[in-house]
């Protein structure tokens, strides 16, 4: 056996074991309540490209991509049924024209590669959704994410919500305006809304709540991001850049909303 064979033989062992060992430690996490609902703040993809010279303009990005491949499939094996992510906020639009063309190719890339892995089988306990004002993307990459939720619309599993041009302040906008035409129409009588009507227009309407907010980078921040939803939920920092966040950055997040367990279901019996 060559030295080439020995390390491919090694790496399989070592790959078995890691495997078992995250199992047995996802057994025991299942002991404790599971949060139903995890949304990710993703932050941290630049100053990680800085942090390690990494000078192509869509490197930190391309290693956050790697992250969301890792955080799914943690996800999957713990039987969390419901993931957002906060891909593309709708004020990142205001960045450089370049960086924001570089992540928009960067997401059509992983986008296609995603629908080529459903159509083949290989997806069929993955659901991905986008959401956010998805006009704002090119058409090539709007009809990306359309087709992508074509191919994964009948899965069942884990839900992804891909929050993409998304901005709590437009939300809420877009789903007063939407719940007016609704409950108005064209009737001239007035009409009241109710905050169940504009809940029900809301584009994060087709998943409950987050229990656990997981925000990378250090920052304890919202960044508008689903601060309609998030009253009752707990938001957990972690100073890991967003490409950094690995195995126990999450079980030490998910031990942290176990121990606020009573804290949490006092708080939702008082609301």
């Amino acid at each position: 056996m060559n030295t080439r064979e020995e390390v491919g033989e090694f790496s399989k062992l070592f790959n078995g074991f890691m495997t078992l060992m995250r199992r047995f430690i996802f057994k025991v996490l299942c002991v404790g309540p599971i949060p139903n609902h995890i949304s990710f703040i993703m932050d941290g993809n630049r100053r990680f490209a800085k942090k390690h010279n990494l000078q192509d303009l869509d490197a930190g990005h391309r290693a956050g991509f790697v992250s969301v491949t890792h955080v799914l499939q943690y996800c999957q094996e713990i039987g969390v049924p419901y993931v957002t992510l906060y891909a593309f906020g709708h004020d990142n639009f205001r960045r450089e024209p370049e960086e924001v063309k570089c992540v928009m190719d960067l997401m059509l890339e992983k986008i296609e590669l995603t629908i080529d892995q459903a159509i083949s089988g290989n997806l069929n306990n993955l659901k991905v959704i986008f959401i956010g004002d998805l006009n704002m993307l090119n058409e090539r990459l709007k009809a990306a994410a359309q087709r992508l939720m074509e191919v994964t619309e009948e899965n069942r599993g884990l839900m992804v919500v891909v929050c993409v041009a998304y901005s709590t302040s437009h939300e809420i906008v877009h789903a007063i305006r939407e719940s007016c035409v609704k409950k108005c129409g064209d009737g001239d009588s007035p009409q009241v809304l109710e905050v169940s009507d504009i809940e029900e227009c809301m584009y994060t309407s087709i998943v409950p709540d987050p229990a656990l907010v997981i925000r990378t980078g250090g920052r304890d921040r919202l960044s508008n991001f689903m601060t309609w939803q998030t009253s009752k939920s707990l938001l957990h920092t972690t100073v890991a850049l967003w490409p950094e966040l690995g195995l126990w950055h999450l079980v030490w997040a998910i031990l942290k909303f176990q121990r606020m367990q009573n804290y949490l279901q006092k708080k939702q019996e008082l609301d």
